[in-house]
């Protein structure tokens, strides 16, 4: 494996896809493998402060990018710093308290973290808004070189989400090469064949599936790792620049 940096966006086909089971499994996967990482999720809503955690300055009810930061390990996922009160739209979120989303700022922030792979979570999904004018896309966009895996669920459904998002990615000039598949909490008949479906219909070609387990189990590391890889194989063949 190469030691070149690594920037990895991780976003989604929607909310609630499993994005953040994903980034817990591969930050775990690298921790174990001794692979300096770092997570950032520079963009998050519904985070509700508390009076009865931390002097008010803890979520009531722990937030993605918090769950991240006390999974523990050598890892560590930094504080959102555009961190919304109301569960919507980012942007709705931002307008609401009277603030705005620039995703320079963004950039910027990422940027001033260094580790052998930085994991960047978006909020929501490729196409949330995080203004009247940008998208998760954008952001992903202004992070290269970056690479983007996107996250879709082992459901009814996905065949659709997948391929409008996809499609609309490369209507907009973008082409997504990496996507894999979470299970959801409640499976259904199409889920454990979605896969094969999407290759056989020529949507994608997922390079995991992440099981419906906990980010130490040893099926749910194994998918990371096959994610971490191919991702890596991909980045070396096209002769990513380091950051």
């Amino acid at each position: 494996m190469t030691q070149r940096a690594l920037r990895l966006v991780v976003a989604g086909t929607g909310t609630g896809v499993g994005k953040t089971h994903v980034a817990c499994a591969l930050l775990r996967m690298l921790t174990a493998r001794g692979i300096e990482a770092v997570g950032l999720k520079p963009v998050e809503t519904g985070v509700t402060p508390s009076p009865e955690l931390n002097g008010g300055h803890e979520p009531a009810t722990l937030s993605d990018a918090e769950r991240l930061r006390r999974a523990g390990g050598t890892f560590h996922v930094k504080r959102s710093p555009c961190s919304f009160v109301d569960p919507v739209s980012p942007h709705l979120a931002a307008r609401r308290v009277g603030e705005r989303i620039e995703v320079p700022a963004i950039e910027r922030w990422v940027g001033e973290h260094a580790a052998r792979v930085i994991l960047v979570e978006t909020a929501g999904g490729l196409f949330t808004p995080l203004s009247e004018e940008t998208t998760n896309l954008d952001l992903a966009i202004a992070l290269r070189p970056c690479e983007l895996l996107l996250v879709a669920p082992d459901r009814l459904g996905v065949l659709h989400d997948l391929t409008a998002t996809l499609g609309l990615a490369a209507a907009r000039g973008y082409r997504v090469s990496h996507v894999v598949l979470s299970s959801p909490a409640v499976p259904d008949l199409s889920t454990g064949f979605n896969a094969a479906e999407l290759t056989r219909l020529g949507v994608a070609r997922p390079l995991a599936v992440y099981p419906r387990a906990d980010e130490h189990d040893a099926a749910t590391l194994a998918s990371a790792t096959a994610t971490f890889e191919a991702i890596e194989r991909q980045a070396a063949s096209f002769q990513v620049g380091a950051f």
